[in-house]
């Protein structure tokens, strides 16, 4: 009995690598799409003009956006770190002539000593303003976790659904994720100091899931080698037989 149980045992965890190692896979798999997908939106035409309607905003599009920030209703993304700095991300809608929905747009990093309150300051960009970049997907989780720092909202990651709740008029489901122009440098000037510096785009790498489905279906192998070497054999050998006696 103790060795059938422990035949189950083993081939339960082995079975349950084997899974995690395929489920690895099948993320891999999603990864690799996403990308495909993200590389075949940027090699089409930028959209380009300041009367473009909610539908012509699509994910992983190149963009060249006409409009007027609205400070009111900015978002600062918290918790990051640019060079070893501890700084936060600036999301402000932009107002795009001729069409109902605010495209919200990433302006990039300005520091902050705790990542999460970059100080009193206002980075702003006022009149018409012309951006380009990248259209890229919000998330819609749920919840993006906003809290408030002296008297402003900071969030720890962009969510479509608590982000709609909260801006008084519709909000398109892209957020662009400002690129510099040649002549533009990083961005704008304040004070003799360049803010904000404009944000990368995410990598559009394959992540570490194939080396994780390695990891699990060696692990897989080797519960298996166990029960087949110590548990269906009889175990590992004790010392030798003493020779017998003449």
């Amino acid at each position: 009995m103790r060795r059938l149980g422990l035949i189950g045992i083993t081939g339960l965890v082995g079975a349950v690598c084997l899974a995690l190692g395929i489920w690895q896979l099948g993320r891999l798999a999603i990864r690799r799409a996403a990308n495909v997908q993200a590389l075949t939106g940027r090699a089409l035409p930028p959209l380009v003009g300041d009367s473009m309607s909610a539908t012509q905003v699509i994910p992983h599009r190149r963009a060249v956006l006409t409009g007027e920030l609205d400070p009111a209703h900015e978002f600062v993304l918290r918790n990051h770190l640019v060079r070893g700095v501890p700084a936060v991300q600036i999301i402000t809608p932009l107002r795009i002539p001729g069409m109902d929905s605010a495209v919200l747009v990433n302006r990039g990093y300005v520091p902050a000593p705790d990542a999460v309150d970059p100080g009193a300051a206002r980075w702003t960009e006022p009149g018409t303003r012309i951006f380009q970049g990248i259209l890229l997907p919000i998330p819609d989780r749920g919840d993006g976790s906003p809290l408030t720092r002296n008297g402003r909202e900071t969030w720890k990651r962009l969510d479509l659904h608590a982000i709609r709740a909260r801006v008084p008029y519709p909000v398109a489901a892209a957020y662009l994720v400002v690129q510099p122009y040649p002549a533009e440098g990083n961005a704008h000037t304040l004070n003799g100091r360049v803010y904000p510096f404009r944000a990368e785009l995410p990598s559009m790498d394959e992540g570490p899931h194939l080396m994780y489905a390695i990891q699990w279906f060696g692990i897989a192998a080797a519960v298996l080698a166990f029960g087949v070497l110590f548990i269906l054999k009889g175990g590992p050998r004790g010392s030798a037989s003493a020779p017998p006696t003449p």
